[in-house]
């Protein structure tokens, strides 16, 4: 047999000693960075019309994983969700409170305060050291929700 035809027939194959093939490197797809694609028109109370968007959305604006938005909402770095869709009973009777949902202005304002402390695009946030990011967003937010709500 020739050596081509041995090659041809057996040459994706991995025995110890061999050397392997090189992988093709994987190639980055972009990723998607635009966070208010699928808002939620909603009519609030007050008869006003604005657009919500769910936690993912302020996790992809925020350049963040959902869970660590939820995270710091837990250990109260960012402020709760001021809307909710409703409460949902699940199997065993006891409440659930809806998805959380957040107006354009306050994803806007997150952007804003994250980027003037610089914090946006750092992989860590030593939040003991960026306290007053918790209360600008926590005063914008409350900002946004009274002119929201107003009548």
């Amino acid at each position: 047999m020739s050596e081509d035809l041995i090659a041809e027939t057996f040459g994706d194959l991995y025995y110890p000693g061999s050397k392997r093939k090189r992988r093709e490197p994987k190639v980055e797809e972009p990723v998607d960075t635009s966070w208010d694609k699928h808002p939620r028109p909603t009519v609030l109370p007050n008869g006003k019309e604005i657009d919500l968007f769910t936690i993912g959305a302020l996790a992809i604006a925020l350049g963040r994983p959902v869970i660590t938005i939820k995270l710091w909402m837990k250990e109260g770095h960012l402020p709760t969700s001021p809307y909710r869709l409703p409460t949902k009973v699940d199997k065993n009777g006891k409440d659930r409170q809806g998805r959380r949902l957040y107006s354009r202005s306050m994803i806007e304002s997150a952007i804003e305060v994250f980027t003037k402390f610089g914090v946006l695009h750092v992989k860590r946030i030593d939040w003991e050291k960026y306290r007053k990011v918790t209360e600008e967003i926590a005063k914008a937010w409350e900002k946004s929700r009274a002119e929201e709500t107003a009548n």
